[in-house]
């Protein structure tokens, strides 16, 4: 997770399929604990087979704490399912808790129940194994699966270090520490982008990760990205290995200034809030433009095709340069995670300022080619907004760069 720039797919149940058939094209897969939890026999065997390959991915399990902190009115049954791994049915409670309510012994028998699952995982999940290991279509040796490459320890979300909420974050970490031998790595979760500075000051990790809720790329002000991605910059100058949980192209851009690495789902999942949605499922059918590092409708893309093929033309093995609407459900999702790997290969070695100058040079031929179409007035207005992130961005990394 920590080797510049070490690419996770942020696993779901619908993803075995991509997976499998990408293996090799990214370095590791984030399994969220309720999906561990509730798909606990076929997920496991998914993913311990997988690791049996040999292109044998690393995978960590994302305990998902935070979704205890708020109410659950009307619990999942992966929520259920997950509170049941921890030895805590009462984590789902239809009263918004608070952080009184996680006392010491309660966090060291949660703490010690997490743990135990992922020092038992490789052995406690190899019932199905043989099923998926046959439809892999290679040579599998069991013995050679693979448990989690460490233990992400239990964590909550704060606002800032004088969050109660943060002391329980902390004290999670402390048990979890405790209870493993293996390696075990902190999650710095912030509610905000400005409140990560000051967590990050107030722990010492050398390496660790970072989550802030509602962290939409496309979407922030300059300041904002600027805020968070300087904290970053400033734990990678002080030796510190940071790695985000949840992340877009912007933290590839990261990667200029220290970040080592970042997870995100297949077709989505490139931010996430820490208050569980209501309903959730696969992501739509989107296309990954990567002339402007984002998803936009399938239509629109290919009305950029039609006009000049050169604003979405893709040579990945899904698109092949066929118009983006030829793409199936599957290959888009596929598509979407070869896009990430060659942004990843293309813009890693570009220092920062380098990296702000190549956005602004993006956008100005996108648009001079935007200009030279007879696009109707609709998708014209669609396609203008579908790049005017790229300065927010630029201008974020200079002044990323700015704080060195």
């Amino acid at each position: 997770m920590f080797e510049p720039f070490s690419h996770y797919l942020a696993y779901g149940a619908t993803d075995q399929r991509t997976a499998l058939e990408l293996a090799g094209s990214y370095d590791g897969l984030l399994v969220p604990g309720t999906v561990a939890a509730f798909q606990r026999e076929g997920t496991g065997g998914f993913i311990l087979s997988l690791s049996a390959t040999e292109a044998a991915p690393r995978y960590v399990i994302d305990p998902r704490f935070p979704l205890f902190q708020q109410d659950l009115r009307t619990p999942k049954k992966s929520h259920e399912a997950l509170a049941e791994l921890l030895g805590d049915p009462g984590l789902v409670t239809d009263i918004p808790p608070t952080p009184q309510d996680f006392p010491s012994d309660r966090i060291r028998r949660i703490a010690e129940h997490w743990v135990e699952f992922n020092t038992e995982y490789r052995d406690s999940t190899r019932r199905k194994f043989d099923k998926y290991a046959e439809r892999l279509g290679e040579v599998v040796v069991e013995e050679a699966a693979q448990g989690p490459e460490a233990v992400i320890a239990l964590y909550t979300v704060a606002m800032g270090v004088n969050d109660p909420w943060w002391g329980v974050s902390k004290e999670l970490f402390v048990a979890c520490s405790q209870a493993t031998r293996e390696d075990c790595i902190r999650v710095v979760a912030g509610a905000g982008p400005h409140s990560l500075t000051d967590l990050l000051d107030d722990v010492t990790d050398e390496r660790l990760a970072v989550w802030v809720s509602g962290l939409e790329e496309l979407n922030l002000l300059p300041g904002d990205l600027a805020a968070y991605g300087s904290a970053i910059g400033r734990a990678a100058r002080s030796g510190r290995r940071v790695f985000a949980l949840y992340g877009g192209f912007f933290h590839v851009l990261l990667g200029t200034i220290g970040l080592a690495g970042c997870s995100h789902g297949i077709g989505y999942g490139e931010y996430r809030n820490w208050l569980e949605l209501p309903k959730s499922g696969p992501p739509p059918a989107r296309y990954y433009l990567r002339q402007v590092h984002r998803y936009v409708s399938q239509e629109l893309a290919y009305q950029l095709y039609l006009h000049d093929r050169s604003m979405a033309e893709c040579d990945c093995e899904e698109c092949d340069g066929q118009p983006p609407i030829a793409l199936g459900y599957h290959d888009l999702m596929k598509h979407s995670v070869r896009a990430r790997a060659s942004e990843i290969a293309e813009w890693g070695s570009l220092e920062a300022a380098e990296a702000a100058e190549k956005l602004e040079s993006e956008q100005r031929v996108f648009e001079r080619k935007l200009d030279a179409t007879s696009l109707p007035p609709f998708l014209r207005s669609q396609a203008e907004r579908s790049c005017d992130h790229l300065p927010r961005w630029a201008a974020a990394i200079r002044l990323c760069a700015d704080a060195t």
